[in-house]
C-alpha cells in the first residue's frame, strides 16, 4: 500500500478507536512484564529488554504465561483491556545493545512481537475485547532525562520504529516512561506521523512535575497544540496512585475542566521511580489495597484506563477486575 494510503487509512481507525474509547466506562490494562518476566519468571532481562525471550523457547513460554493470566482476566470478566507489546527496548539502540544489529532486525524484532500477541489474543478468543497497544520507550532511561534527545532528534529517532509498529496491525501506539518533554514531544510527533491513533505517558512526581523538571500541564498543552493529530489520551506512567493522588493537587496539574490525563499504569510500590529502579528485589505491596486505590481514583477523578507497571501481577489487575464489576451488580 501506497504510504499516503496508509496514513489515511490509520487515520480512519484512529477516528473510530477515538469514538470506541469514548463510550468505555473503564479500560483496564495489563499489568507489570520486565517485573515479572525478571522476578517471577527468572528470566534474564538486561537492558528491560523484554523482546528478548520471544527468541528463545523458554522465553516465549514465560511470555505465553505472562500475558495469558492478563487476557484470561479480560475473558473471565468482559471487561475491555489494553496490552503492550514487548517493544519498550525494541529502538535502534536499545536492539544494539542485545546484539540486533541486522539491518531487519528493527523490523522482524517490533513484528515478531506484535504477531505473538495478535495469535495469542485470537487463540484465547478476546479479540472483541483486548486492543494491542505497540509499545515505544525512550532512547536512554526512563526516569533520568539526562542525555535525552532534543525534540527534532527524537522525532527522528523514534519514527522507524513507530511506522513499523503502525504497519504490523495494532490497534493504537503507546509511548510510557518518559522523563524528558522534549523527547516526549519528538515521539509524539513520530508516532502522529503514522497517522494511528496513540497515546503518551510521560513519568511524573508527587509535585506533578516530570524528571526533567516540566510541569505535566505544559508538557500537555505544548504536545497537544503542536502535534497534530494529538494524542488519543495522556496516561501517567509508572508511579504509585498515591503520588497520582498527590500530583493531581498540584498547580503543575493540567486544568481539570477539560481533562487530557484518562488513565494511570501504576507501581505496586510507593517508592519514587528512581528509588524503585535500584533495588535488587521486588516490592510488589498488596494487590487489594493496590485495587482499593485504584478505584478511589477512577471514582474520584474520573480515570477510565487503570491498569499496572512495575511490581504488579495478574493479582492486581484481577483485584481490580473484581472492585470494577462489582459495580455492575
Amino acid at each position: 500500500m501506497h504510504s499516503s494510503h496508509r496514513t489515511n487509512a490509520n487515520a480512519a481507525r484512529a477516528t473510530s478507536l477515538g469514538k470506541r474509547l469514548s463510550t468505555m466506562p473503564v479500560l483496564l490494562t495489563d499489568g507489570g512484564i520486565e517485573t515479572r518476566l525478571i522476578y517471577e519468571f527468572h528470566c534474564p532481562l538486561p537492558d528491560f529488554a523484554s523482546f528478548l525471550p520471544l527468541f528463545d523457547e523458554k522465553g516465549r513460554g514465560d511470555l505465553t504465561a505472562l500475558y495469558g493470566s492478563y487476557l484470561a482476566i479480560a475473558a473471565e470478566f468482559r471487561l475491555p483491556m489494553q496490552i503492550g507489546t514487548p517493544t519498550w527496548r525494541a529502538h535502534p539502540e536499545g536492539l544494539a545493545r542485545q546484539g540486533f544489529r541486522a539491518p531487519d532486525d528493527l523490523r522482524r524484532v517490533n513484528e515478531t512481537a506484535v504477531r505473538f500477541l495478535r495469535d495469542l489474543r485470537r487463540e484465547m478468543a478476546v479479540e472483541d475485547l483486548v486492543l494491542i497497544a505497540s509499545v515505544i520507550g525512550p532512547r536512554l532511561d526512563g526516569y533520568d532525562p539526562q542525555g535525552a534527545p532534543k525534540a527534532a532528534e527524537a522525532e527522528a529517532y523514534h519514527r522507524p520504529q513507530a511506522a513499523v509498529l503502525a504497519e504490523a496491525g495494532v490497534d493504537l501506539l503507546y509511548a510510557p516512561t518518559f522523563a524528558s518533554a522534549d523527547e516526549l514531544l519528538g515521539v509524539a510527533q513520530a508516532m502522529a506521523a503514522t497517522g494511528l491513533g496513540y497515546a503518551v505517558a510521560p513519568v511524573i512526581d508527587d509535585e506533578g512535575l516530570l524528571p526533567d523538571g516540566t510541569a505535566l500541564k505544559d508538557a500537555v498543552q505544548r504536545i497537544d497544540h503542536a502535534v497534530s493529530p494529538s494524542p488519543l489520551h495522556w496516561l501517567i506512567g509508572c508511579v504509585h496512585p498515591a503520588r497520582l493522588r498527590s500530583a493531581h493537587e498540584m498547580p503543575a496539574w493540567p486544568s481539570t475542566d477539560s481533562p487530557r490525563i484518562r488513565g494511570l499504569k501504576a507501581n505496586a510500590s510507593s517508592l519514587p521511580p528512581d528509588e524503585l529502579d535500584r533495588l535488587d528485589h521486588l516490592d510488589e505491596g498488596h494487590p487489594s489495597s493496590f485495587a482499593d486505590e485504584m478505584l478511589a481514583l477512577h471514582h474520584d477523578f474520573g480515570l477510565r484506563v487503570l491498569g499496572g507497571c512495575c511490581g504488579t501481577d495478574h493479582r492486581h489487575i484481577r483485584a481490580l477486575a473484581e472492585r470494577l464489576t462489582a459495580k455492575r451488580s
